[in-house]
Protein backbone atom coordinates (compact mmCIF):
# COMPACT_ATOMS: atom_id res chain seq x y z
CA UNK A 1 0.00 0.00 0.00
CA UNK A 2 2.13 3.29 -1.15
CA UNK A 3 1.05 6.31 0.69
CA UNK A 4 1.26 8.30 -2.58
CA UNK A 5 -2.10 6.20 -3.76
CA UNK A 6 -5.06 7.78 -4.15
CA UNK A 7 -7.80 7.20 -1.48
CA UNK A 8 -10.35 4.82 -2.64
CA UNK A 9 -13.84 6.70 -3.80
CA UNK A 10 -15.92 3.78 -2.59
CA UNK A 11 -15.80 5.25 0.39
CA UNK A 12 -16.71 8.34 1.42
CA UNK A 13 -17.42 9.75 4.97
CA UNK A 14 -21.26 10.31 6.85
CA UNK A 15 -20.31 13.80 6.07
CA UNK A 16 -20.16 13.69 2.50
CA UNK A 17 -23.38 11.90 2.14
CA UNK A 18 -27.06 13.45 2.58
CA UNK A 19 -28.77 13.15 5.80
CA UNK A 20 -31.55 10.74 4.64
CA UNK A 21 -29.11 8.03 2.92
CA UNK A 22 -27.27 7.48 6.41
CA UNK A 23 -28.18 4.30 8.05
CA UNK A 24 -29.45 5.65 11.53
CA UNK A 25 -31.92 8.08 10.08
CA UNK A 26 -32.91 5.20 7.23
CA UNK A 27 -33.24 2.94 11.10
CA UNK A 28 -35.07 5.64 12.46
CA UNK A 29 -37.43 6.58 9.44
CA UNK A 30 -38.14 2.47 9.72
CA UNK A 31 -38.93 2.21 13.13
CA UNK A 32 -41.14 5.75 12.98
CA UNK A 33 -42.99 4.44 10.19
CA UNK A 34 -43.73 0.97 12.01
CA UNK A 35 -44.99 3.00 15.25
CA UNK A 36 -47.10 5.15 12.27
CA UNK A 37 -48.53 2.11 11.12
CA UNK A 38 -49.53 0.18 14.44
CA UNK A 39 -50.57 3.40 15.54
CA UNK A 40 -52.91 4.27 12.63
CA UNK A 41 -54.58 0.55 12.76
CA UNK A 42 -54.83 0.92 16.51
CA UNK A 43 -56.36 3.88 16.66
CA UNK A 44 -58.76 2.97 13.80
CA UNK A 45 -59.59 -0.21 16.09
CA UNK A 46 -59.90 1.34 19.37
CA UNK A 47 -61.99 4.70 17.70
CA UNK A 48 -64.37 2.34 16.22
CA UNK A 49 -64.85 0.15 19.00
CA UNK A 50 -65.42 3.22 21.67
CA UNK A 51 -67.51 4.65 19.45
CA UNK A 52 -69.65 1.88 18.87
CA UNK A 53 -69.89 1.15 22.51
CA UNK A 54 -70.54 4.66 23.24
CA UNK A 55 -73.40 4.63 20.71
CA UNK A 56 -74.75 1.28 22.06
CA UNK A 57 -74.73 2.88 25.40
CA UNK A 58 -76.40 6.17 24.75
CA UNK A 59 -79.25 4.83 22.91
CA UNK A 60 -79.32 2.21 25.79
CA UNK A 61 -79.36 5.24 27.74
CA UNK A 62 -82.24 6.91 25.81
CA UNK A 63 -84.35 3.44 25.91
CA UNK A 64 -84.15 3.38 29.39
CA UNK A 65 -85.23 6.96 29.68
CA UNK A 66 -88.45 7.00 27.12
CA UNK A 67 -89.63 3.40 28.80
CA UNK A 68 -89.52 5.87 32.16
CA UNK A 69 -91.31 8.71 29.80
CA UNK A 70 -93.95 5.80 28.89
CA UNK A 71 -94.50 4.38 32.47
CA UNK A 72 -95.02 8.05 33.96
CA UNK A 73 -97.32 8.73 30.78
CA UNK A 74 -99.05 5.17 31.43
CA UNK A 75 -99.24 5.92 35.29
CA UNK A 76 -100.98 9.03 35.11
CA UNK A 77 -103.74 8.11 32.90
CA UNK A 78 -104.14 4.93 34.78
CA UNK A 79 -105.13 7.70 37.77
CA UNK A 80 -107.39 9.68 35.17
CA UNK A 81 -108.87 5.79 34.64
CA UNK A 82 -109.23 5.28 37.90
CA UNK A 83 -110.77 8.41 38.71
CA UNK A 84 -113.15 7.52 35.75
CA UNK A 85 -114.01 3.94 36.60
CA UNK A 86 -114.43 4.60 40.37
CA UNK A 87 -117.32 7.28 39.40
CA UNK A 88 -118.92 4.76 37.44
CA UNK A 89 -118.87 2.20 39.97
CA UNK A 90 -120.12 5.02 42.18
CA UNK A 91 -122.97 5.53 39.77
CA UNK A 92 -123.94 1.69 39.30
CA UNK A 93 -123.54 1.05 42.54
CA UNK A 94 -126.21 4.05 43.19
CA UNK A 95 -128.52 2.51 40.50
CA UNK A 96 -128.62 -0.97 41.96
CA UNK A 97 -129.30 0.78 45.56
CA UNK A 98 -132.40 3.12 43.94
CA UNK A 99 -134.10 0.55 42.06
CA UNK A 100 -133.74 -1.78 45.21
CA UNK A 101 -136.24 -0.29 47.02
CA UNK A 102 -138.50 0.19 44.25
CA UNK A 103 -138.80 -3.47 43.46
CA UNK A 104 -140.17 -4.25 47.47
CA UNK A 105 -142.64 -1.16 46.38
CA UNK A 106 -143.85 -3.51 43.79
CA UNK A 107 -144.02 -6.61 46.00
CA UNK A 108 -146.08 -4.38 48.50
CA UNK A 109 -148.94 -3.43 45.62
CA UNK A 110 -148.91 -6.67 44.39
CA UNK A 111 -149.46 -8.26 47.61
CA UNK A 112 -152.41 -5.64 48.01
CA UNK A 113 -153.78 -6.96 44.89
CA UNK A 114 -153.07 -10.67 46.00
CA UNK A 115 -155.08 -10.12 49.49
CA UNK A 116 -158.07 -8.11 47.67
CA UNK A 117 -157.64 -4.56 48.88
CA UNK A 118 -156.94 -3.92 45.33
CA UNK A 119 -157.97 -5.62 42.16
CA UNK A 120 -154.75 -6.67 39.90
CA UNK A 121 -155.37 -4.41 37.54
CA UNK A 122 -155.48 -1.00 39.41
CA UNK A 123 -152.07 -2.50 41.49
CA UNK A 124 -150.32 -2.39 37.85
CA UNK A 125 -152.07 0.72 36.92
CA UNK A 126 -150.88 2.09 40.03
CA UNK A 127 -147.22 0.43 39.86
CA UNK A 128 -147.02 1.57 36.18
CA UNK A 129 -147.80 5.16 37.31
CA UNK A 130 -145.45 5.27 40.28
CA UNK A 131 -142.57 4.03 37.66
CA UNK A 132 -143.40 6.99 35.39
CA UNK A 133 -143.60 9.69 38.29
CA UNK A 134 -140.39 8.62 40.05
CA UNK A 135 -137.18 10.99 39.70
CA UNK A 136 -134.12 10.92 41.18
CA UNK A 137 -130.77 12.47 41.15
CA UNK A 138 -130.60 15.30 37.92
CA UNK A 139 -134.21 14.29 36.88
CA UNK A 140 -133.28 10.54 36.26
CA UNK A 141 -136.02 8.75 35.70
CA UNK A 142 -137.66 4.76 35.47
CA UNK A 143 -138.97 3.15 32.43
CA UNK A 144 -141.16 -0.04 31.85
CA UNK A 145 -140.86 -2.52 29.33
CA UNK A 146 -143.12 -5.75 28.65
CA UNK A 147 -141.08 -9.08 27.03
CA UNK A 148 -141.78 -7.81 23.40
CA UNK A 149 -139.99 -4.19 24.71
CA UNK A 150 -143.24 -2.28 24.22
CA UNK A 151 -143.09 0.78 26.28
CA UNK A 152 -145.67 0.44 28.69
CA UNK A 153 -144.41 2.94 31.03
CA UNK A 154 -142.17 5.97 29.90
CA UNK A 155 -142.04 9.61 30.89
CA UNK A 156 -141.29 10.31 27.67
CA UNK A 157 -144.96 10.66 25.55
CA UNK A 158 -143.10 10.01 22.07
CA UNK A 159 -141.96 6.34 23.71
CA UNK A 160 -145.16 5.46 25.47
CA UNK A 161 -146.34 2.36 24.10
CA UNK A 162 -144.73 1.92 21.13
CA UNK A 163 -142.38 -1.42 20.29
CA UNK A 164 -138.73 -0.12 20.57
CA UNK A 165 -136.88 -3.16 19.63
CA UNK A 166 -135.24 -2.09 17.35
CA UNK A 167 -134.19 1.47 18.52
CA UNK A 168 -130.57 1.91 18.09
CA UNK A 169 -128.45 4.57 19.68
CA UNK A 170 -126.23 7.17 17.92
CA UNK A 171 -123.53 4.24 17.96
CA UNK A 172 -125.58 1.78 16.10
CA UNK A 173 -126.27 -0.24 19.19
CA UNK A 174 -129.99 -1.86 19.42
CA UNK A 175 -130.52 -0.49 23.16
CA UNK A 176 -133.50 -2.11 24.01
CA UNK A 177 -132.32 -5.63 22.94
CA UNK A 178 -129.28 -5.39 24.83
CA UNK A 179 -131.32 -4.28 28.19
CA UNK A 180 -134.10 -7.64 27.58
CA UNK A 181 -131.12 -9.62 26.94
CA UNK A 182 -129.62 -8.75 30.49
CA UNK A 183 -132.58 -8.62 32.06
CA UNK A 184 -133.90 -12.06 30.93
CA UNK A 185 -130.99 -13.60 31.10
CA UNK A 186 -128.94 -12.26 33.87
CA UNK A 187 -131.56 -11.34 36.20
CA UNK A 188 -130.27 -7.61 36.43
CA UNK A 189 -127.25 -6.30 35.07
CA UNK A 190 -125.38 -2.73 33.39
CA UNK A 191 -125.56 -1.55 29.44
CA UNK A 192 -123.54 1.42 28.23
CA UNK A 193 -125.17 3.43 25.71
CA UNK A 194 -126.15 7.04 24.13
CA UNK A 195 -129.05 8.57 24.64
CA UNK A 196 -130.78 12.00 24.59
CA UNK A 197 -132.09 13.76 27.39
CA UNK A 198 -135.57 14.62 27.90
CA UNK A 199 -136.21 17.70 26.14
CA UNK A 200 -132.41 17.78 24.32
CA UNK A 201 -131.24 16.47 21.30
CA UNK A 202 -128.25 15.51 21.17
CA UNK A 203 -127.18 11.75 22.30
CA UNK A 204 -124.73 11.44 25.41
CA UNK A 205 -123.38 8.46 27.03
CA UNK A 206 -125.70 6.90 29.95
CA UNK A 207 -125.46 3.90 31.86
CA UNK A 208 -128.11 2.20 32.26
CA UNK A 209 -129.59 -0.45 34.84
CA UNK A 210 -132.33 -3.26 34.30
CA UNK A 211 -134.14 -6.14 36.40
CA UNK A 212 -136.95 -8.51 35.64
CA UNK A 213 -140.08 -7.90 37.59
CA UNK A 214 -140.78 -11.31 37.05
CA UNK A 215 -143.90 -11.80 39.10
CA UNK A 216 -145.75 -9.57 36.07
CA UNK A 217 -142.77 -10.16 33.78
CA UNK A 218 -141.85 -6.56 33.18
CA UNK A 219 -138.55 -5.26 32.25
CA UNK A 220 -137.79 -2.14 34.10
CA UNK A 221 -134.37 0.04 33.73
CA UNK A 222 -133.68 3.61 34.49
CA UNK A 223 -129.99 5.20 34.07
CA UNK A 224 -127.84 7.71 34.80
CA UNK A 225 -126.06 9.62 32.23
CA UNK A 226 -122.45 9.73 32.29
CA UNK A 227 -121.09 12.80 30.27
CA UNK A 228 -120.07 14.79 33.67
CA UNK A 229 -118.07 11.87 34.45
CA UNK A 230 -116.38 11.91 30.86
CA UNK A 231 -115.91 15.56 31.35
CA UNK A 232 -114.63 15.40 34.78
CA UNK A 233 -111.77 12.99 33.61
CA UNK A 234 -111.34 14.66 30.20
CA UNK A 235 -110.95 17.75 32.71
CA UNK A 236 -108.07 15.48 34.27
CA UNK A 237 -106.50 14.33 31.20
CA UNK A 238 -105.89 17.72 29.89
CA UNK A 239 -104.27 18.33 33.23
CA UNK A 240 -102.32 15.24 32.88
CA UNK A 241 -101.52 17.28 29.75
CA UNK A 242 -99.96 20.25 31.47
CA UNK A 243 -97.80 18.12 34.05
CA UNK A 244 -96.45 16.08 30.84
CA UNK A 245 -95.73 19.20 29.19
CA UNK A 246 -93.58 20.59 32.75
CA UNK A 247 -92.07 16.81 33.20
CA UNK A 248 -90.78 16.56 29.72
CA UNK A 249 -89.29 20.03 29.84
CA UNK A 250 -87.18 18.88 32.90
CA UNK A 251 -86.51 14.92 31.42
CA UNK A 252 -83.25 14.85 29.22
CA UNK A 253 -80.95 11.94 28.53
CA UNK A 254 -78.64 14.33 26.48
CA UNK A 255 -77.67 18.63 26.39
CA UNK A 256 -80.43 18.82 23.51
CA UNK A 257 -82.56 15.55 23.58
CA UNK A 258 -86.34 16.25 23.96
CA UNK A 259 -89.81 14.40 24.46
CA UNK A 260 -93.22 15.32 22.85
CA UNK A 261 -96.25 13.26 21.90
CA UNK A 262 -97.91 12.70 18.92
CA UNK A 263 -101.80 11.55 18.30
CA UNK A 264 -102.87 8.93 15.85
CA UNK A 265 -102.63 11.53 12.46
CA UNK A 266 -99.43 12.88 13.91
CA UNK A 267 -100.27 15.92 15.13
CA UNK A 268 -98.25 17.26 18.34
CA UNK A 269 -100.84 16.96 21.31
CA UNK A 270 -97.85 17.61 24.12
CA UNK A 271 -94.48 19.51 23.86
CA UNK A 272 -92.37 20.38 26.57
CA UNK A 273 -92.80 23.33 28.13
CA UNK A 274 -90.34 26.56 26.71
CA UNK A 275 -89.90 24.05 23.06
CA UNK A 276 -91.05 27.14 21.10
CA UNK A 277 -88.73 25.29 17.77
CA UNK A 278 -90.64 22.28 18.48
CA UNK A 279 -94.27 23.98 18.06
CA UNK A 280 -92.83 25.97 14.75
CA UNK A 281 -91.34 22.73 13.43
CA UNK A 282 -94.57 21.02 14.10
CA UNK A 283 -96.64 23.98 12.60
CA UNK A 284 -94.62 23.51 9.31
CA UNK A 285 -95.07 21.78 6.09
CA UNK A 286 -92.31 19.87 6.66
CA UNK A 287 -92.83 19.00 10.21
CA UNK A 288 -96.35 17.72 9.54
CA UNK A 289 -94.53 15.40 7.16
CA UNK A 290 -92.19 14.34 9.62
CA UNK A 291 -94.98 14.19 12.35
CA UNK A 292 -97.47 12.30 9.75
CA UNK A 293 -94.35 9.89 8.92
CA UNK A 294 -93.51 9.12 12.84
CA UNK A 295 -97.02 8.21 13.68
CA UNK A 296 -97.49 5.74 10.45
CA UNK A 297 -94.41 3.68 11.03
CA UNK A 298 -95.37 3.98 15.01
CA UNK A 299 -95.22 0.74 16.51
CA UNK A 300 -98.03 -1.27 18.15
CA UNK A 301 -98.67 -1.00 21.86
CA UNK A 302 -96.10 -3.10 23.65
CA UNK A 303 -93.75 -3.28 20.67
CA UNK A 304 -90.28 -3.17 20.28
CA UNK A 305 -89.63 0.50 20.03
CA UNK A 306 -89.06 1.76 16.19
CA UNK A 307 -85.81 4.15 15.44
CA UNK A 308 -85.95 6.72 12.45
CA UNK A 309 -83.54 9.18 11.54
CA UNK A 310 -85.45 12.37 10.11
CA UNK A 311 -83.69 15.61 9.20
CA UNK A 312 -85.37 18.36 12.07
CA UNK A 313 -85.07 22.01 12.52
CA UNK A 314 -85.61 21.60 16.42
CA UNK A 315 -82.45 24.08 17.87
CA UNK A 316 -80.83 27.09 16.53
CA UNK A 317 -82.41 27.07 13.97
CA UNK A 318 -80.30 24.05 11.82
CA UNK A 319 -81.57 21.86 9.58
CA UNK A 320 -79.21 18.21 11.26
CA UNK A 321 -80.37 14.64 11.42
CA UNK A 322 -82.12 13.66 14.61
CA UNK A 323 -82.80 10.07 15.85
CA UNK A 324 -86.03 9.73 16.83
CA UNK A 325 -87.27 6.69 18.45
CA UNK A 326 -91.26 6.03 18.77
CA UNK A 327 -93.73 3.68 20.77
CA UNK A 328 -97.26 3.86 20.71
CA UNK A 329 -98.74 3.95 24.53
CA UNK A 330 -101.82 1.76 24.96
CA UNK A 331 -105.68 2.63 25.58
CA UNK A 332 -104.34 6.38 24.66
CA UNK A 333 -102.96 5.69 21.55
CA UNK A 334 -101.10 8.32 22.29
CA UNK A 335 -97.08 8.28 20.25
CA UNK A 336 -94.43 8.94 22.71
CA UNK A 337 -91.34 10.08 20.40
CA UNK A 338 -88.03 10.70 22.11
CA UNK A 339 -85.68 12.97 19.72
CA UNK A 340 -81.56 13.79 20.40
CA UNK A 341 -79.09 14.61 17.66
CA UNK A 342 -77.43 12.18 16.02
CA UNK A 343 -74.48 14.73 16.71
CA UNK A 344 -74.65 13.96 20.48
CA UNK A 345 -75.01 10.45 20.07
CA UNK A 346 -72.02 10.09 18.43
CA UNK A 347 -70.62 13.22 20.09
CA UNK A 348 -68.80 10.93 23.28
CA UNK A 349 -66.82 9.01 21.22
CA UNK A 350 -65.43 11.39 19.00
CA UNK A 351 -64.42 12.76 21.81
CA UNK A 352 -62.76 9.50 22.63
CA UNK A 353 -61.84 9.40 19.11
CA UNK A 354 -59.81 12.50 19.70
CA UNK A 355 -58.07 11.56 22.83
CA UNK A 356 -57.16 8.41 21.45
CA UNK A 357 -55.39 10.18 18.58
CA UNK A 358 -54.03 12.52 20.37
CA UNK A 359 -52.48 10.02 22.93
CA UNK A 360 -51.45 7.79 19.94
CA UNK A 361 -49.34 10.49 18.48
CA UNK A 362 -47.75 11.43 21.89
CA UNK A 363 -46.78 7.87 21.63
CA UNK A 364 -45.65 8.13 17.76
CA UNK A 365 -43.32 11.20 18.97
CA UNK A 366 -41.56 9.71 21.96
CA UNK A 367 -41.32 6.22 20.58
CA UNK A 368 -39.55 8.18 17.38
CA UNK A 369 -37.35 10.39 19.68
CA UNK A 370 -36.37 6.85 21.45
CA UNK A 371 -35.81 5.20 17.83
CA UNK A 372 -33.63 8.22 16.56
CA UNK A 373 -31.53 7.92 20.30
CA UNK A 374 -31.69 4.19 20.13
CA UNK A 375 -30.78 4.29 15.86
CA UNK A 376 -27.98 6.46 16.89
CA UNK A 377 -26.46 4.46 20.59
CA UNK A 378 -26.88 1.48 17.79
CA UNK A 379 -25.31 3.40 14.27
CA UNK A 380 -22.72 5.33 15.75
CA UNK A 381 -20.52 2.33 16.64
CA UNK A 382 -21.05 1.64 13.01
CA UNK A 383 -20.24 4.70 11.46
CA UNK A 384 -16.97 5.04 13.69
CA UNK A 385 -16.13 1.17 11.92
CA UNK A 386 -16.99 3.17 8.74
CA UNK A 387 -14.85 6.02 9.53
CA UNK A 388 -12.25 3.86 9.85
CA UNK A 389 -11.79 1.92 7.15
CA UNK A 390 -12.09 4.67 5.13
CA UNK A 391 -9.30 6.09 7.22
CA UNK A 392 -7.64 3.23 6.89
CA UNK A 393 -7.63 3.25 2.76
CA UNK A 394 -6.42 6.56 3.49
CA UNK A 395 -3.71 5.98 5.05
CA UNK A 396 -4.83 8.14 7.94
CA UNK A 397 -6.40 5.31 10.44
CA UNK A 398 -5.68 5.99 13.94
CA UNK A 399 -6.74 2.83 15.88
CA UNK A 400 -8.00 5.07 19.17
CA UNK A 401 -10.61 6.36 16.97
CA UNK A 402 -12.02 2.65 17.86
CA UNK A 403 -12.03 3.06 21.40
CA UNK A 404 -15.17 4.25 22.20
CA UNK A 405 -16.54 1.11 19.93
CA UNK A 406 -15.14 -0.99 21.02
CA UNK A 407 -16.04 -0.76 24.72
CA UNK A 408 -19.59 -2.09 23.77
CA UNK A 409 -20.35 -5.71 25.06
CA UNK A 410 -21.94 -6.88 21.55
CA UNK A 411 -21.19 -7.69 18.30
CA UNK A 412 -20.81 -4.62 17.51
CA UNK A 413 -18.14 -3.99 20.32
CA UNK A 414 -16.55 -7.45 19.23
CA UNK A 415 -16.53 -6.29 15.42
CA UNK A 416 -14.55 -2.98 16.40
CA UNK A 417 -12.25 -4.35 18.50
CA UNK A 418 -11.47 -7.42 15.57
CA UNK A 419 -10.95 -4.08 13.16
CA UNK A 420 -9.28 -2.15 15.61
CA UNK A 421 -6.11 -4.93 15.94
CA UNK A 422 -6.59 -5.68 12.30
CA UNK A 423 -6.14 -1.89 10.99
CA UNK A 424 -3.73 -1.32 13.93
CA UNK A 425 -1.23 -4.91 12.63
CA UNK A 426 -1.99 -3.58 8.89
CA UNK A 427 -0.29 -0.19 9.89
CA UNK A 428 2.51 -1.89 11.62
CA UNK A 429 3.09 -4.14 8.25
CA UNK A 430 2.72 -1.28 6.29
CA UNK A 431 5.33 1.28 8.24
CA UNK A 432 7.66 -1.90 8.10
CA UNK A 433 7.56 -2.64 4.69
CA UNK A 434 8.11 1.04 3.46
CA UNK A 435 11.38 0.72 5.32
CA UNK A 436 12.52 -2.26 3.84
CA UNK A 437 10.99 -0.59 0.56
CA UNK A 438 13.33 1.93 1.58
CA UNK A 439 16.53 0.10 2.18
CA UNK A 440 16.16 -1.88 -0.47
CA UNK A 441 15.89 0.85 -3.05
CA UNK A 442 19.05 2.45 -1.42
CA UNK A 443 21.00 -0.85 -2.58
CA UNK A 444 19.64 -0.72 -5.74
CA UNK A 445 20.16 3.03 -6.24
CA UNK A 446 24.44 2.04 -5.07
CA UNK A 447 24.36 -0.98 -8.02
CA UNK A 448 23.33 0.99 -10.28
CA UNK A 449 25.39 3.64 -9.86
CA UNK A 450 28.35 1.02 -9.66
CA UNK A 451 26.96 -0.33 -13.02
CA UNK A 452 27.34 3.07 -14.65
CA UNK A 453 30.46 3.71 -13.76
CA UNK A 454 31.37 0.21 -15.08
CA UNK A 455 30.39 0.72 -18.59
CA UNK A 456 31.68 4.50 -18.39
CA UNK A 457 35.23 3.01 -17.95
CA UNK A 458 35.01 -0.04 -20.26
CA UNK A 459 33.47 2.32 -23.25
CA UNK A 460 36.35 3.29 -25.89
CA UNK A 461 35.71 6.56 -25.66
CA UNK A 462 36.81 6.33 -21.88
CA UNK A 463 39.29 3.93 -22.75
CA UNK A 464 40.74 6.48 -25.57
CA UNK A 465 40.74 8.92 -23.10
CA UNK A 466 42.79 7.13 -20.42
CA UNK A 467 45.54 6.08 -22.92
CA UNK A 468 45.40 9.68 -23.94
CA UNK A 469 45.98 10.48 -20.26
CA UNK A 470 48.85 7.70 -19.50
CA UNK A 471 50.20 9.15 -22.40
CA UNK A 472 50.55 12.81 -21.52
CA UNK A 473 51.67 11.69 -18.28
CA UNK A 474 54.40 9.47 -19.46
CA UNK A 475 56.01 12.67 -21.28
CA UNK A 476 55.65 14.88 -18.51
CA UNK A 477 58.67 16.73 -18.21
CA UNK A 478 61.07 16.13 -15.77
CA UNK A 479 59.89 12.86 -14.98
CA UNK A 480 61.92 9.81 -16.88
Amino acid sequence: MSANSAPNSEFKPASSRRRWSTLTYRLAMLIAGLLAISAILTTTFAVRSVQDALYSEVSQSMVNVHSSVESTIDLQYNSVEAFRQAELDARRDGLRDIAAPLATTLDQIRSMADSGEITMEAAQENSLQLLKDVRFANEDYFFTYDRSMTAISHPDAKFQGRNLIDLQDADGKFVLRELRDVALNEGSGYVDYKWVRLNETESVPKLGFVFHYEPWDWIIGTGVYVDDIDAAAAQRLEAVKNELSTSLSQVSFSQDSMFFILDQEGQLIVAPMGATELDEFAGSPEGQKVNSALAATAPAPGSALVETVVPATLRSGISEDWVMQTSTIPELGWILVSAVPQAELAGPGRTIAIQQLLMSLAILVLGLGAGLLLSRRLVRPVEDITKAAVDLSNDTFDPTSLDRAAKRSDEVGELARTFQRMGDELVKRERKLREQVAKLTVVIDRTKLAESVDEITESEHFQRIKAQADELRKNKPGKE
